[in-house]
């Protein structure tokens, strides 16, 4: 059996096995910790009363963003005992053995797939897959993204039902006994890049499998098919769906500028991601139902790429618009930025480590979208850790006092989110000071005649 490319996330539930005590705990609480409290400004998680327990379970998610996806999902089971995260990650981790040892304690397991390891490698497959089925046979629970893959876009790929396959046959292997549930959920973020953004873990409603037994028995492809559209339908219906592939990114450009306005028009809050994926989600219905009644949404969509290339070739953001330019509001900025500068220089020396090689190393790896994984693992595993024993030492050394240092670490991470506030608000005060120096010399007008067409047209074929 293969699975093309997919991940796979366990958490196990029952006995104390290796990687399951204190250490492992511990452990998890410091990646919880880095993940929710400082990588992402906000993580909400979204109907977690509908995870069943003590059952056989297995979650389906779409899979958008590498690592955060799993742990999203992972984070959401947080205070229920007994639980080990375990992820299926490339084979090649597993060729260095000094590795080999950790990744299993951490409970990474192998997965060879064809184009990197070979035809004949994916035969090593059966053994975590048994494992997989055997950890189900215990009531266990399964986390799987059947895309196979991620993309820095807001839609749902193609489903493998390599997953259902997996079902199928541990309940086969139950004598059909045993009662297999399967959880739809969705992952949804304000951005797939950068770090303090916002993070969403939607959880639908349980699917029983046993009602598909008997099909299954006679027809299984029929079975698998008719289970995996239920799922889909279900994880289409809680995410950012578009569609409409051919014209994503205006609608995408949209929901970002217009789709503010539009969101808090029905009193909806655009800072709160739940609320702004209910309007996002409104917004591309009505577009979609105004262009099969023959409303000239594509003229728009034209109009916005135009926007799009506009704003991207002068640098400048839609929120600037939303904002009263006033000269002596700015130079106040640029007086409370220069006085912080000593500060924030010391905060950024502080976590340069932190800031600085994640990435280098990220520049290296062409998918965009692993980015965030290559941010997470090098900070949890090396930088952070490097940098709290530095402060510590360090502060240690000059005072001679032990107890100095352990504030001295802890006021790492709060310098770290300082220099990132400090860096942001340089960023947002130099556009808008370059927004205030185009506006002055009429170079925006074009693009705002453009904007005002554009909003104006969509108030009406939306109102």
């Amino acid at each position: 059996m293969y699975i093309p490319l997919m991940a796979m996330t366990f958490v196990k539930k029952g006995g104390r096995e290796s990687g399951n005590g204190l250490g492992f705990r511990i452990f998890k609480s410091y990646v919880r910790f880095f993940f929710c409290r400082l990588y992402y400004r906000k993580v909400h998680w979204s109907g977690m009363e509908h995870i069943p327990e003590n059952c056989p379970l297995m979650i389906v998610s779409n899979h958008q963003n590498g690592v955060c996806d799993p742990l999203g999902v992972l984070f959401a089971v947080r205070g229920r005992k007994n639980r080990q995260l375990k992820t299926i990650v490339r084979a090649d981790v597993f060729h260095i053995p000094i590795f080999t040892t950790i990744v299993r304690w951490i409970g990474l397991l192998p997965a060879y797939r064809l184009s990197f390891d070979g035809e004949n490698a994916l035969a090593n497959n059966a053994g975590t897959f048994e494992e997989v089925e055997n950890e189900l046979l215990r009531d266990g629970t399964v986390i799987i993204f059947p895309e196979a893959g991620h993309q820095d876009k807001h839609w749902l790929g193609k489903f493998s039902l390599a997953y259902l396959r997996i079902l199928f046959e541990t309940a086969k292997k139950s004598d059909f006994k045993k009662d297999l549930f399967i959880l739809p959920t969705c992952n949804h973020y304000s951005s797939y890049f950068g770090v303090r953004k916002k993070m969403l873990v939607k959880f639908g409603t349980p699917v029983a499998l046993s009602p598909y037994y008997e099909l299954y028995k006679t027809k299984p492809w029929t079975a698998q098919r008719q289970v995996n559209e239920v799922i889909r339908r279900q994880i289409s219906d809680m995410m950012l769906n578009i569609t409409d592939t051919d014209n994503y990114s205006a609608i995408d450009y949209l929901r970002n500028t217009y789709g503010i306005r539009y969101a808090e028009a029905h009193r909806l809050n655009p800072d709160l991601l739940p609320d702004k994926l209910s309007a996002d989600k409104l917004l591309f219905a009505q577009l979609e139902a105004a262009k099969t009644q023959g409303k000239n949404i594509l003229k728009i969509y034209d109009d916005v790429r135009e926007l799009k290339e506009k704003s991207e070739q002068l640098r400048i953001e839609d929120c600037n618009f939303d904002e009263k330019y006033v000269s002596w509001q700015v130079f106040g900025s640029i007086a409370i930025m220069v006085v912080l500068f000593p500060f924030a220089a010391a905060a950024l020396a502080t976590n340069i480590l932190i800031f600085l090689i994640p990435r280098i190393i990220a520049r290296r790896i062409k998918d965009r979208m692993l980015h965030s994984t290559v941010y997470i693992a090098v900070n949890v595993l090396v930088t952070f850790p490097l940098s709290c024993l530095a402060m510590f030492g360090l502060i240690w050394r000059l005072t001679g006092n032990l107890f100095y240092g352990l504030p001295a670490m802890l006021s790492v991470p709060l310098s770290g989110l300082f220099a990132l506030w400090y860096c942001r608000q340089w960023k947002r005060l130099s556009g808008r000071i370059r927004f205030g120096k185009l506006l002055k010399h009429r170079k925006l007008d074009a693009y705002i005649t453009v904007r005002q067409r554009v909003f104006a047209n969509l108030d009406q074929i939306l109102a």
